[in-house]
């Protein structure tokens, strides 16, 4: 993040820090050890089922910048350039004396669209089950670690890892436990093991795109005009052909996280 923060600084970009899995999450940067999603111009957080707090669906972006709160509470209120708060009327004072591009002279301010947006409002709903799960989160949080070192502690320093790469925080950072990713080693059938391991009960899924640029979405796209590569992409790969990883949710206790070792360590080493 540190390395990044400074590309952005030199050469004059927005840093949009996706912490959308890593909520609670701290790194070390500049002598400080700082939250995870409050380092960039932006940060962003997923509050999905399964992650570490849920409001359903949706999420938060955060900033300390005034004009880009105002342009991102724009985009997910369908592109309005209005900024009167729910339920307020003429909050500017100027709803109907303003001349906005080529509309007519007085059009209302309350539909005028200055971007192309999308309604991505949270309801009220949503709102109020966040923030009752917002005062849970530090146990949360606590339970996810304890659920992660367990499994590790289980898994780690056993044949296991003869055919397993196990995860490890990254160096000056605190992790907010997401999951337990797995990657195998050259040769490993991990599609047989995955496909074991969800017969077993145990569900399972991708890191995410991995290498993105072998996603369909990316099917007639050109490089150098619609992307840009930098070095190898090695690392992507191996993510996307052989990483996965399994839960290790505040509701999973003791007994669970142990059933889970075991099944992982059955598929892993006899399925492959």
């Amino acid at each position: 993040l540190e390395e990044v923060k400074h590309i952005c600084e030199q050469n004059g970009l927005w840093l949009i820090e996706d912490s959308c899995d890593a909520l609670g999450a701290k790194v070390q940067l500049e002598d400080k050890e700082v939250f995870t999603g409050s380092v960039g111009h932006l940060g962003t957080f997923s509050f999905y089922p399964s992650h570490h707090i849920t409001t359903g669906e949706g999420g938060a972006v955060v900033t300390n910048d005034p004009l880009l709160a105002r342009i991102v509470q724009s985009l997910r209120g369908w592109g309005r350039d209005c900024i009167c708060p729910p339920g307020t009327d003429n909050y500017c004072g100027a709803r109907f004396t303003g001349t906005h591009g080529n509309l007519p002279s007085g059009y209302d301010h309350k539909y005028v669209y200055s971007h192309f947006g999308y309604n991505l409002k949270a309801t009220d709903l949503q709102a109020a089950i966040g923030v009752a799960q917002m005062e849970k989160l530090p146990s949360f949080l606590a339970c996810r670690e304890a659920n992660f070192h367990l499994l590790d502690e289980l898994l780690r320093g056993t044949d296991f890892q003869d055919r397993w790469i196990l995860p490890q925080a990254t160096s000056n950072s605190t992790p907010a436990w997401f999951g337990y990713p797995i990657t195998g080693k050259e040769g490993v059938d991990v599609l047989a093991v995955v496909r074991q391991l969800e017969a077993d009960g145990v569900q399972t899924r991708k890191l995410f795109a991995g290498n993105i640029l072998r996603q369909p979405c990316m099917e007639g796209l050109e490089e150098g005009r619609d992307y840009r590569v930098s070095g190898s992409l090695e690392g992507t790969d191996i993510i996307l052909e052989r990483t996965f990883w399994v839960g290790i949710s505040p509701l999973s206790d003791e007994n669970a996280i142990r059933a889970l070792a075991k099944l992982l360590h059955k598929a892993g080493m006899e399925t492959c």
